[in-house]
């Protein structure tokens, strides 16, 4: 929004028009310095995207209303639909080709972070979501490929990702993963950031992983189980598969949380809600029906190995 309000702010002292921006939620946008709160004021719509907001100004600068109107607007559509499509080129690009974008300002801050949501209810309401959550933030959120992407700088990204995903689901009611990748420091980034985030839903999703949330980053043994070769991955199934089907569903659960709280015994049962001693006992029995003790470092990486060939091909 930043780039607006500059634009705004030209506007005002260009024109010697006092006005003030106020979006559909009541929240100013922007304000002229010399703005003053009076009963001579009237009230006009602009459409900015998707949202109906006002703009007011004094009753003398009446016969502006549609100049300034059209200006504002046309100004917004321009900036942002500018910026989604040197996005969607950069996306697009199968071999970046930095002469062809050199020219291009790159309105991304270094160190941003882009976001991949998918979403099962309205994308559209879901970037309605994220732009009340982000509206006084340089945040760029678009609709691509049935997603929706969101940019920007995040000082923390995991914690952002959890934010925008609990604004979601408690706000649209439906279900909502996120996931991302490295962080861009430049333009040429954009590409690879969004191919890794795009790859961590694949596997999230390959691999039926609980977590809302999904950092590429800390995927690697799923990304590791994924890349095996069929002759291995069907060792793996013939060996395993039937043991782990006659698992009912709350021993899987324990086995996820076992190895997400990286084969820590207090750690897990405090997760699962069970006695430590409950959970020694199902580890006992998976011992005993499989053959491999979960709590061995190495005897684990092999069933949890084969457990995540089981899970992909479920």
């Amino acid at each position: 929004m930043y780039e607006f309000k500059d634009f705004l702010q030209e506007l005002s002292e260009n024109t010697n028009i006092s006005f003030k921006l106020t979006g559909e939620n009541g929240k100013v946008i922007y304000a002229s310095d010399s703005y003053v709160e009076d009963c001579d004021k009237i009230y006009f719509p602009v459409y900015l995207g998707k949202n109906k907001d006002a703009v007011s100004i004094h009753k003398g600068n009446e016969s502006c209303v549609k100049l300034l109107r059209y200006t504002i607007e046309n100004k917004y559509k321009e900036l942002y639909s500018a910026k989604e499509q040197s996005i969607i080129n950069l996306l697009e690009t199968n071999e970046v080709d930095k002469d062809k974008f050199e020219g291009e300002e790159f309105f991304i801050s270094k160190g941003s972070s882009l976001f991949i949501i998918n979403i099962s209810g309205s994308r559209y309401e879901g970037i309605n979501v994220i732009e009340q959550l982000y509206n006084d933030e340089n945040v760029i959120s678009i609709i691509y490929k049935g997603n929706i992407i969101v940019i920007g700088y995040f000082e923390d990204p995991y914690e952002h990702a959890v934010s925008i995903r609990d604004g979601i689901i408690s706000n649209l009611f439906c279900e909502c993963t996120i996931s991302y990748s490295k962080t861009i420091n430049d333009k040429y980034e954009l590409k690879e950031a969004y191919d890794e985030a795009k790859e961590a839903l694949v596997l999230g999703k390959k691999f039926s992983l609980k977590e809302g949330v999904l950092n590429y980053n800390k995927l690697l043994f799923e990304k590791i189980v994924y890349n095996i070769e069929p002759k291995l991955k069907k060792e793996f199934l013939d060996k395993f598969k039937e043991k782990f089907n006659q698992f009912d569903s709350e021993m899987i659960n324990t086995i996820d949380e076992f190895v997400k709280s990286g084969l820590n015994i207090s750690e897990s049962a405090r997760k699962l809600y069970i006695h430590r001693n409950t959970l020694i006992y199902r580890l006992d029995k998976i011992k005993k029906e499989t053959g491999f003790d979960i709590r061995n470092f190495k005897e684990a990486t092999v069933f949890i190995t084969a457990f995540l060939v089981w899970k992909e091909m479920k």
